[in-house]
């Protein structure tokens, strides 16, 4: 700042030293409220971030809200994660014929982007979705994610899917038809898939 305009802004008071303030400096004050508020802005995401310990997906069988909670914070609790951890649940994914077309046309974009970027771990399906999943060889042999599942009754002779129709908390959510499990190749987290299986099985 010149002396001149140093002495001007000395000699006025009130609202006027205010107004000539913004008048000459606006340009700087907003580039530094704007920096603050990037600041802000950056710790809060970083602060409230999820840290996302499984990426799982319901296509062509909907999750009602106790089946949600136990799908997601029980398996949170049962494994003693933190509130810092998260279940990512796709929810209300379709695959089937008869459903709209252009909404299974989205699901499908849907599911492609998620096994692209690496963002889909465990698949919970009806019996015409997990002809899909094989079709497209998104499928991964259970038998590598968890060796124990070998001897496991409902797993199908590839190993690529198992009915877990009759798991505790599938059977109580009711579902009209049989249940499949799938974890797709490439799986970002396949211990925890893993942990998750026994989960829901137990």
């Amino acid at each position: 700042m010149a002396k001149a305009e140093w002495e001007t802004l000395r000699s006025l008071h009130g609202r006027k030293r205010l107004e000539q303030i913004w008048m000459y400096y606006k340009l700087p004050i907003f580039l530094v409220l704007l920096a603050i508020y990037g600041v802000c802005w950056f710790g809060y995401r970083q602060a409230a971030r999820k840290n996302e310990v499984l990426y799982l997906a319901m296509v062509n069988v909907s999750a009602g809200e106790d089946l949600t909670d136990q799908l997601t914070t029980g398996f949170l609790d049962q494994q003693g994660l933190t509130e810092k951890d998260d279940v990512y649940l796709y929810n209300g994914l379709l695959l089937s014929e008869d459903a709209d077309q252009q909404y299974v046309y989205a699901s499908r974009m849907k599911i492609l982007g998620a096994v692209a970027a690496q963002q889909l771990d465990v698949v919970l399906m009806d019996a015409e979705a997990r002809d899909a999943f094989l079709q497209e060889g998104y499928l991964a042999d259970l038998r590598t994610i968890d060796p124990a599942l070998a001897g496991e009754e409902g797993l199908d002779a590839s190993g690529l899917w198992l009915d877990v129709s009759d798991a505790p908390m599938i059977q109580a959510a009711g579902f009209p038809d049989r249940v499949y499990l799938g974890v797709i190749v490439q799986a970002p987290h396949p211990d925890r898939a893993a942990a998750f299986i026994q989960y829901l099985l137990t």
